[in-house]
């Protein structure tokens, strides 16, 4: 079981990539689609999701492509999983059933709306700098 989606996931992958180039240097779907690892085109239409939700500014023709919005201090991955899932991401149901209704025949319901809550808290507070900062971090720790 997974939180979110690939997509997601990749969309995260690349704002962070992004974000670590400074995000104010436009960059093609192609650099960003190869820097990031992740196919041409999801990149192409996760990165027109993000600028659909104003979390990228897209630039058409010759010299264009994307760049961030806003300094990535300002972009909640709350907003990043819900550009690409939409508003209602936390449906999943643990116990089995099809979606997470408020059932209360669900066996699990009151613990699971417990985690759901405190990732939805994660979510809303942390950063994509806090992402950067924790991905750069990690490298560091992997080169000692």
């Amino acid at each position: 079981m997974s939180f979110y989606s690939k997509p997601t996931k990749m969309a995260v992958r690349i704002l962070t990539h992004m974000a670590a180039d400074g995000g104010d240097a436009i960059q093609t779907v192609r650099h960003v689609a190869r820097a990031t690892q992740v196919p041409e085109p999801s990149a192409a239409k996760i990165l027109q999701s993000l600028a659909r939700e104003g979390i990228l500014e897209s630039r058409k023709g010759p010299g264009g492509g994307f760049r961030l919005a806003q300094p990535s201090a300002q972009i909640l991955l709350a907003r990043i999983v819900r550009a690409v899932e939409g508003e209602d991401f936390t449906t999943e149901c643990i116990g089995g059933f099809k979606k997470c209704t408020g059932n209360p025949e669900c066996p699990l319901h009151s613990k699971w709306t417990q985690v759901k809550q405190q990732m939805q808290e994660f979510l809303e507070t942390t950063s994509l700098e806090e992402m950067l900062h924790a991905s750069q971090h990690e490298l560091q720790l992997m080169d000692t």
